[in-house]
């Protein structure tokens, strides 16, 4: 009997770490994209003027937003572009890079989401 209820302790301790691990996980796009991409986009997609010298786009004009699907965003998050932005494939997971094109979505001007 005390054996049983070890071992039914161990599993419930053992599912608990495991979903509170799981939900601590899972970053949103906002953090992902402050940790990964602001240093090189700026905190609001605009851009950082020694990047822009080198081609970076400005991620808050509706006209690149109009012109690059999800489908493309995330293909150069996660296999990176020309010699500047690189691949995030081994750092972040297709959740991650979906969580980040998300958020490059709410950064165009006057968008309700913009923080």
């Amino acid at each position: 009997m005390k054996k049983r209820s070890l071992t039914l302790l161990a599993f419930v301790i053992v599912t608990a770490v495991s979903w509170a691990s799981y939900g601590n996980g899972q970053a949103s796009g906002t953090s992902l994209f402050g940790s990964k991409c602001a240093a090189c986009h700026g905190k609001d997609g605009a851009g950082l003027s020694n990047w822009k010298s080198k081609g970076q786009p400005d991620l808050t004009k509706s006209e690149w937003q109009d012109s690059h699907t999800d489908a493309e965003i995330a293909d150069t998050i996660k296999n990176g572009k020309g010699k500047f932005m690189p691949s995030f494939k081994d750092k972040l997971s297709d959740e991650e890079i979906n969580a980040v094109v998300s958020r490059v979505r709410m950064l165009v001007k006057g968008s309700s989401a913009f923080p």
